[in-house]
């Protein structure tokens, strides 16, 4: 029930609603029914307002799609998809909720209203009936409960494809949407999701089912949020603007040509602005980047003026352009890509360049170790040794190189998941999930995954320890938690983490019980 940007207001629903629950299995009594109808209106009430949102979201996206069809019309088409599943999610929970009225007080019951798909709380007789609920969500494990879960989980997944990748917009659709089964109870017994429906009251398996439809509009909302801000659809004009100039390089050498991009920065594809230099005019292209290109014939610097026409939010804009750029002679330039030294065991990418000759036609080698050709650079492989130099060989000649320092790859810091201090409840080792390696402030993209540690603690005078052969919390680790009082001290040892050199062991972790 936790997750996602909810209100105060709806936070509050939420625990309500497993407070009645726990009361429910003690005693239902009127006063608690009574309670669950209140959270219900609350629930309904909550699902209006967003209904409203998510309808004003659509109706931001229609004005500007009618102000720039090119650039918002994709957008548009989305939301409309994300809101149509939406409702077909929303209106399917809310028929249920009318049959299940309609087993309990009959088809006539008075709690009907006129639509035929609402219904008053207050009205319904049957509100303590366990029974309904229950055989309709539930009945010989083929009820409609296990539908809501498949459509549920189905929503979730189409919608986690429209976030693409959005790390807070996917947590929270993981939170809201959640589906999974309970942990095995502390008897042993296995439930299943669709259970929370078993032997309920019949208004408590109502309101439960208005969150879940609360859920659904909410993460409604998550999506028409994040599709909006792909695209800026509430402000379509260019502020700050500036010329930027992307040359193919700043040297060039005598007899070849200077190549650059010049674009409008912040620039919409739709607009096209013109470049007017040297007496030329230069049109932009589907992308609203102009190719620039200068056929240098003398050493020396290039100092060029023009003028860029664009249109601006109040018409024709003229901003001027100013072009440098040296024309040399060939110098071979050799530098490391990510830093000014090279790692032991791992493909370092350097950069080799020469100004004028195109990458394919350089052959480099290298001194302890191995260089090959990648993608977009080339990649060093250092040997044993603490310094290896690269040379640069062009058209037979030697054109020189560069040394650079061997280092080994530093070791990964341990970290518990969900705890960024020395000191910790026990409720925040309860919840952490585990042991992560992480390489703190290291440009390269390495991954290291933790494979055993162990942890121990002092435990009425004596020593436990307890080891994992992962990097997640097992069972006797978690009960070691459990055990622990406050001051005491958790001690995190051995942990073995396994990375591109095998395997290499991080620093221990201590946390203080508080």
């Amino acid at each position: 029930m936790a997750g996602g940007k909810l209100t105060p207001r709806q936070k509050m629903i939420n625990m309500m609603y497993l407070v009645l629950t726990a009361m429910l299995a003690l005693n239902v009594s009127v006063e608690v029914l009574d309670a669950f109808v209140l959270i219900n209106k609350s629930l309904k009430q909550s699902i209006e307002t967003t209904r409203i949102k998510n309808k004003a979201e659509l109706s931001d996206f229609a004005r500007a799609a009618s102000e720039n069809p090119e650039k918002v019309k994709p957008w548009q088409a989305k939301a409309e998809e994300v809101h149509t599943r939406a409702e077909e999610l929303y209106t399917y929970i809310q028929h249920l909720k009318v049959q299940i009225v309609k087993a309990s007080d009959g088809e006539d019951a008075p709690a009907l209203e006129a639509d035929g798909l609402s219904f008053d709380s207050w009205a319904i007789e049957g509100k303590d009936n366990t029974d309904v609920a229950s055989r309709i969500l539930l009945g010989d494990g083929d009820g409609e409960a296990y539908t809501i879960r498949k459509k549920i989980t189905d929503y979730k997944e189409f919608l986690l494809g429209m976030s693409a990748g959005n790390a807070m917009v996917t947590e929270s659709i993981h939170n809201l949407l959640q589906t999974d089964n309970p942990p095995e109870a502390s008897d042993g017994m296995r439930r299943t999701w669709e259970t929370q429906f078993e032997s309920i009251p019949l208004i408590s398996a109502i309101s439960l089912l208005s969150k879940f439809q609360l859920d659904i509009l909410n993460c409604e909302s998550e999506i028409l949020n994040h599709l909006s801000s792909q695209i800026d659809a509430s402000d379509f004009k260019f502020s700050n603007i500036d010329v930027a100039i992307i040359p193919a390089s700043n040297y060039v050498l005598k007899g070849t040509e200077y190549s650059a991009e010049i674009f409008l920065a912040a620039y919409d594809p739709t607009a096209r602005p013109t470049l007017q230099i040297g007496g030329k005019t230069y049109q932009a292209n589907q992308t609203g980047k102009i190719t620039y290109k200068y056929h240098a014939q003398t050493v020396g610097p290039v100092n060029l003026k023009g003028a860029i026409e664009f249109n601006g939010p109040d018409g024709k804009t003229t901003r001027p352009v100013t072009i440098q750029f040296q024309v040399a002679e060939p110098n071979v330039v050799v530098s490391p890509t990510k830093m000014n030294v090279v790692y032991r065991g791992i493909e370092n990418p350097i950069s080799i360049s020469l100004s004028g000759v195109p990458p394919e036609k350089l052959i480099p080698s290298v001194t302890n170790g191995t260089i090959t050709r990648g993608t977009n650079e080339f990649l060093l492989t250092p040997g044993s040794g603490n310094i290896c130099k690269v040379s640069v060989v062009f058209d037979g000649k030697d054109m020189g190189g560069m040394s650079f320092r061997v280092k080994n790859l530093p070791i990964p810091t341990p970290r518990l998941e969900g705890i960024t201090t020395k000191t910790a409840t026990k409720g925040d080792l309860m919840a952490s999930q585990g042991i992560f390696a992480e390489m703190k402030d290291f440009d390269f993209d390495l991954k290291y995954r933790v494979t055993s540690f162990t942890v121990s603690a002092t435990i009425q005078g004596y020593l436990e320890e307890k080891t994992s052969s992962s990097q997640l919390f097992n069972d006797e680790q978690k009960q070691l938690f459990n055990r622990v009082r406050s001051g005491q001290l958790v001690a995190f040892t051995n942990i073995i983490a396994r990375g591109p050199n095998g395997d290499v062991e991080l620093p221990d972790l201590t946390v203080k019980v508080r």
